[in-house]
């Protein structure tokens, strides 16, 4: 008997309801959590995008992060353990979810506060041989809820270091580098220099734009526009699609790579991470990926913050290979704990990667209103 076929028995009729099942089957996992603990391992993409003006210039701050420097036995090659039980369908797992994020709290205050931590991996080349290093950042954010407000961020780079003991020690032939020289992807860029220590962290606060935006969700949006998304899953895809999905102007036609399934997860994995919607427009895009038919589950993995979570994902086929998208949830609080994107088919500037290697993740360390500002 399967999982589903368990929430069913619990249930006690053949065809329950999306609330009443997304409950049944969140008790039946802690049943099968409880009695399976002990038996359990103990080894372990642009998301949420903030939009900066004044000092930083008017970008789309890419949250994007490379999982798991190897703690609790996870590789940066192959990425986290995962537990070895046959994981939940896809569309229960995300069900339980919107449930609990339904019941977060939504009082709102001077700010949204939200701290991050994003990792990227590059793969180096040296005469000792090739090895991975892990750039790591911290962000942390204090939007305002009033568009008058002043918008504050503060940022530390954490330094970039071997991502492995394997990587550490080709990066000790290669004579222990303090710096490291990594190329641009794009043609006729200097490389970027990464060090090893960290730099202190700098906060910087500047007034909103005239326009009021504050986020990138496909397009530039404010507060009044997160705050006033449907609630219902099928409304909020549509209007998504008509105001994000279009490539160019307006009158042009849809196009397949902006409605597909894989920018339907990246869109709604944006709303779910960080972004200060409502609680019920959190568990609607929970809902939408749900729906989404080429959403699997992975299983119970761990984080880079060494959190536990269960993971839903995404395919997509690119001119750089075969990628997955990762959303790492915590299914009792309705939040998403990390975003990471691993390549799986090498290809294009992903060639040199090992297939299953991660690229780039965001762990979301705290996201919610708060009436403290910055000092």
């Amino acid at each position: 008997m399967n999982e589903i076929d368990l929430v069913r028995e619990a249930l006690g009729r053949p065809r329950p309801t999306e609330q009443e099942t997304a409950a049944a089957f969140a008790r039946v996992q802690r049943d099968i959590a409880s009695g399976a603990a002990a038996r359990r391992s103990r080894g372990l993409t642009a998301v949420s995008r903030r939009l900066w003006v004044g000092g930083f210039g008017l970008t789309a701050v890419a949250a994007a992060a490379a999982v798991a420097v190897p703690v609790l036995g996870a590789s940066p090659e192959t990425g986290p353990h995962r537990s070895t039980a046959p994981p939940p369908a896809a569309r229960t797992v995300l069900l339980v979810a919107a449930q609990s994020a339904e019941r977060q709290d939504d009082t709102m205050r001077r700010y949204w506060h939200d701290t991050s931590t994003s990792r990227l991996y590059y793969r180096l080349h040296a005469p000792t041989g090739d090895y991975t290093v892990v750039w790591a950042r911290r962000f942390e954010g204090w939007t305002p809820s009033n568009p008058t407000g002043r918008d504050c961020g503060r940022r530390q780079d954490l330094g970039t270091r071997p991502a492995g003991p394997a990587d550490q020690a080709v990066w000790r032939r290669a004579g222990s580098p303090a710096a490291f020289s990594i190329p641009m992807d794009r043609k006729g860029f200097a490389p970027m220099t990464r060090k090893l220590a960290a730099g202190p962290p700098t906060t910087a606060c500047r007034a909103l734009p005239p326009d009021g935006a504050i986020f990138s969700l496909g397009g530039n949006v404010t507060m009044k526009d997160l705050r006033t998304l449907p609630a219902d899953p099928n409304r909020l895809k549509r209007m998504l699609v008509e105001r994000f999905g279009r490539s160019g102007t307006d009158t042009e036609p849809l196009t397949r790579n902006k409605t597909g399934d894989s920018w339907m997860f990246s869109v709604a994995r944006d709303i779910i991470l960080t972004m200060p919607v409502t609680p019920r427009v959190r568990a609607a895009a929970f809902r939408m990926i749900a729906d989404l038919p080429t959403v699997r589950t992975i299983g119970s993995v761990r984080d880079a913050e060494g959190r536990q979570g269960t993971a839903v994902a995404i395919d997509e086929h690119t001119s750089d290979g075969d990628l997955e998208h990762r959303l790492i949830i915590d299914q009792a609080s309705g939040t998403a704990l990390a975003y990471e994107q691993l390549v799986l088919k090498p290809a294009g500037r992903n060639a040199g990667r090992a297939p299953g290697s991660l690229i780039n993740s965001v762990a979301n360390l705290t996201s919610g209103w708060t009436d403290t500002a910055p000092r």
